[in-house]
């Protein structure tokens, strides 16, 4: 099995839905998900799924990458910022009533106060902006790849919606390894005994709301090469 890591830089700006508010927001670390897709559709003859219908179309199912011949870790942030405005997007709304406790939206809509002409034309009663936070061009990132044939000394590859994240990547020395544990649950399906012992094997485990940003920081690289690679590509 081939082992390599690599420091990937990003050229354009990246976006993911990782948190959502006002601001909708994508995370310093990347998801190994995620980057399975990219090097497989490049590298691995992944296929691409341009349409999904019925329930696969709002559940996400990723059974498929445990059959691709190569593993990876989460894209650690080494050097990123997160305050790229990507793009955004108005909500009007139109409806005759709603309750507000803003006592200036209040004053807006009963017409003692202007209401600004974005609104007056557009016929809503009021709007909602919201900003979508990416990963700002310059950012570092650095991953690691098992497979079973060598990658390019060189790889590049596209990440995020309508692939506008572009990575070009270089040979690095290994530093801290991550690994995304809905990926070794959920995908590969590793058991209980083997995923406590991997929390046991790491520098600590971080928690998120979201299944998918979940991740051991600073796994030991031996364990992962003994008992983690075996397990997902034997």
């Amino acid at each position: 099995m081939i082992e390599q890591t690599f420091e990937a830089t990003l050229y354009a700006p990246l976006f993911y839905s990782s948190s959502e508010g006002r601001a909708i927001r994508t995370q310093p670390t990347l998801s190994s998900t995620a980057l399975m897709h990219a090097l497989g559709y490049r590298y691995f003859e992944l296929e691409k799924r341009y349409a999904e219908f019925g329930e696969d179309a709002t559940t996400a199912d990723y059974s498929h990458l445990r059959e691709q011949p190569f593993f990876v870790t989460d894209m650690r942030p080494i050097a990123v910022e997160t305050d790229e405005r990507t793009f955004r997007s108005t909500d009007y709304r139109s409806e005759r009533h709603f309750t507000t406790n803003d006592t200036d939206i209040a004053n807006q809509v009963s017409g003692s106060k202007s209401v600004p002409e974005i609104l007056e034309k557009s016929g809503a009663a009021y709007q909602t902006i919201r900003n979508y936070l990416g990963i700002t061009p310059g950012s570092t990132f650095e991953f690691t790849v098992w497979s079973e044939t060598e990658l390019p000394e060189h790889p590049f590859f596209r990440m995020g919606i309508k692939q506008t994240g572009e990575f070009r990547a270089k040979p690095a020395e290994l530093d801290t390894l991550v690994l995304n544990k809905y990926l070794l649950s959920e995908v590969y399906e590793l058991p209980d005994e083997l995923l406590t012992d991997l929390v046991e094997h790491s520098q600590r485990f971080n928690r998120g709301n979201d299944p998918r940003l979940q991740h051991f920081v600073g796994v030991e690289p031996e364990f992962v090469r003994d008992q983690i690679v075996p397990e997902v590509l034997g």
